[in-house]
């Protein structure tokens, strides 16, 4: 070789030697530590043939070697026999962590291109063009984003470096209702993929990062799972360990608890269901081969006043103990516990019927042997602070509702059954009077 030449391509070998060493090692080191001993006693006899061919005066070119190292990142997920052979390990067990590891390697870089790109469209097209450019460009990325996210197939159980994923997601809702994204079939698809993110129980993560969302974002998407009559609370509830914890904002009783007078109503308005089956299941004895005695509506009642309790105790200024006082409701929280009545077609429930029910369930259950003295004195405290906040329900007599009340409801219910709320009510052709009625908005 001429000396010119070989003087040129050492800057090279060199280069590819630190791009091994600094870039490459480490990351596969971090990305496979399973192999990590067979790739240093390949790294090991390299050097020493390099070793033996310098003392010899033999020209030994160790760039093969170098090349598989570097491109062991990309060989991993794909090149499952000669892996086998070279590297001799049970590539067939490890393969799914390395594609799903290298799938999420890809998506957290992708992801942190979108931020950028997406921060500097913001700004341009505000100064720019305005905002009817700005909420297409959104959606164009939102678009591309979902459909990467259906390519990779990524797992929605994130590690603690993966993270990012779930927050871009929340992030992505907040932009779309700022710049009034109206493809409710895109907005839902987002929510979905939102919604299904969880954390792994063994990461340890002790911290996620959540967006600030407006008062107004509520209603936006209300108003886009309406549109696509898509039940968000039952999905919400079949994902339990969601990271989105605004997904809990749809929730009445937890809109209720919290004296969000607004949302309550908002919420019945689009049918809602107040009591779903995981409250009720929450709500419950805790024994599911043994059966309920109490009936729904009473637990529902028992569920909110503790829920109630509960923001009390954590926002009140008393100095009482938590566990003698907080049995009272706020203002606001009273005129939600009454919007709640106006969407159920069941009688109001009397104290004497509450505490009926909770001695049954007691007794009942010591019969299999089984002793709750706690949870009894809980509810029976819980009933009389119903009896105390509510006394025109507690104490009046157990008499069925008006049958005006009981038409709003079956009417109501139909427009349910069809997805047809809110905005049903106003396609009936009834008086402007009666649709108010129809739609909650007044007694």
């Amino acid at each position: 070789m001429d000396s010119s030449e070989s003087d040129y391509s050492w800057p090279f070998t060199t280069a590819n030697i630190i791009d091994y060493e600094v870039l490459c090692l480490q990351t596969v080191y971090s990305k496979a530590p399973s192999i990590k001993k067979t790739l240093s006693s390949l790294e090991a006899f390299t050097k020493e043939c390099k070793l033996i061919a310098d003392r010899n005066g033999v020209e030994y070119y160790t760039y093969s070697q170098l090349h598989f190292l570097k491109e062991m990142v990309l060989t991993i997920p794909f090149d499952t026999a000669f892996l086998d052979f070279l590297v001799n390990i049970n590539y067939s067990l490890c393969k799914p962590k390395f594609f799903d590891n290298f799938k999420n390697v890809l998506m957290n870089e992708y992801i942190h291109h979108m931020e950028k790109y997406l921060s500097t469209s913001l700004k341009a097209s505000v100064e720019l063009d305005g905002g009817i450019l700005l909420t297409s460009q959104v959606e164009t990325i939102v678009k591309k984003f979902l459909r990467v996210f259906h390519i990779l197939k990524l797992d929605p159980e994130l590690t603690s470096e993966n993270l990012v994923q779930y927050e871009f997601l929340a992030e992505l809702l907040k932009v779309c209702h700022s710049v009034n994204v109206q493809d409710s079939q895109l907005v839902v698809s987002l929510l979905k993929l939102t919604i299904d993110r969880y954390v792994s129980e063994n990461c340890g993560v002790m911290f996620v990062r959540q967006p600030h969302y407006p008062h107004e974002f509520f209603e936006y998407i209300l108003k886009h799972v309406t549109r696509v009559k898509f039940d968000l609370l039952q999905y919400y509830s079949n994902h339990s360990r969601t990271l989105w914890d605004c997904a809990r904002n749809f929730s009445v009783i937890c809109a209720a608890s919290f004296g969000k007078v607004d949302q309550v109503l908002c919420l019945l308005q689009h049918g809602f269901d107040i009591f779903p089956d995981y409250e009720a299941r929450h709500s419950g004895h805790g024994y599911p081969h043994i059966k309920e005695i109490m009936s729904p509506t009473n637990r529902m009642v028992l569920q909110i006043m503790s829920r109630m309790r509960l923001v009390n105790c954590f926002t009140s200024d008393s100095d009482q103990p938590p566990e003698n006082g907080y049995y009272m409701t706020t203002p606001k929280q009273e005129e939600c516990f009454r919007l709640i009545w106006r969407a159920l077609p069941e009688p109001y429930v009397t104290h004497s019927q509450l505490a009926l029910d909770i001695s049954t369930e007691y007794f009942y259950l010591a019969l299999h042997a089984i002793f709750r003295p706690f949870r009894h004195n809980k509810n029976l405290k819980l009933a009389a602070m119903y009896e105390t906040c509510f006394e025109d329900m507690a104490v009046g007599p157990h008499e069925p509702r008006s049958l005006k009340h009981l038409c709003r409801c079956t009417i109501r219910k139909r427009l349910h059954q069809t997805r047809s709320l809110p905005n049903g009510v106003f396609h009936l052709g009834l008086p402007k009077s009666l649709e108010k009625y129809l739609n909650l908005e007044y007694d």
